[in-house]
């Protein structure tokens, strides 16, 4: 494991997934990889350990179950357990994804995770929905709206907490950073640093525009990188 990007969903992860690979440290398990490698039980089985004291926490061994083919990882369910995952791979680097603002982080859930979580049918068919109950529930107690802040707050708290005790080699980054800080943080020489547009990816646009939601950009700024 090369690098942990440990920021929350909807902190520009996919992109900074998508430029980890454009720059050659990859596979990358986002949580796309998810119902791909169908590793929904095993992080039910993660989850319970964690909030619930049922059976064993996890450990390299056991991430390596879901984690042992990939050289990076980013977004959830894998940012879930970010002192788990820092011990586990003690070599990795460690990224921490914010946005640009508190509320500009709860708006993109508000219309993305939760809308989805909160309109999905009941029974939901999807094979993804156990597992986001289970992350809605333990994450922010079934009320993004309510809770959703602090658990942001917290969680990007302990991750600069856990780099710093740790020593860990440690970059917050935002949407709209570009190249730049990213290459150097990564060791990039400056003649491989890429010049195309850095990646700006968004599995939830097509969701997003067929429930007519009306989202502000990723606080995305015209990089110069």
């Amino acid at each position: 494991m090369k690098v942990l990007i440990l920021g929350m969903p909807r902190t520009g992860t996919q992109s900074l997934a998508d430029a980890l690979e454009r720059l050659g440290i990859g596979p990358v398990y986002h949580m796309r990889e998810v119902g791909k490698n169908r590793h929904q039980a095993l992080w039910i089985e993660a989850l319970d350990a964690k909030f619930e004291g049922r059976g064993e926490p996890f450990n390299r061994k056991k991430f390596d179950q879901i984690l042992g083919n990939y050289e990076a990882l980013s977004d959830y369910p894998a940012a879930i357990f970010p002192a788990e995952l820092m011990a586990a791979y003690p070599e990795a680097s460690v990224i921490l994804s914010v946005r640009h603002t508190e509320d500009a982080w709860l708006a993109s859930m508000e219309d993305t995770l939760w809308h989805s979580y909160t309109h999905a049918p009941v029974p939901n068919p999807s094979p993804m929905a156990p597992l986001s109950a289970r992350y809605h529930r333990h994450c922010w107690g079934d009320d993004l709206p309510r809770h959703g802040a602090a658990a942001y707050r917290a969680h990007n708290a302990l991750v600069r907490s856990l780099a710093e005790e740790q020593g860990r080699k440690f970059l917050e980054y935002k949407p709209g950073d570009g190249w730049a800080p990213l290459c150097a943080f990564l060791g990039v020489k400056e003649e491989d640093v890429p010049t195309e547009p850095f990646p700006r990816s968004d599995d939830w646009v097509d969701y997003k525009r067929a429930m007519d939601i009306t989202q502000p950009n990723m606080d995305f700024k015209v990089s110069k990188n």
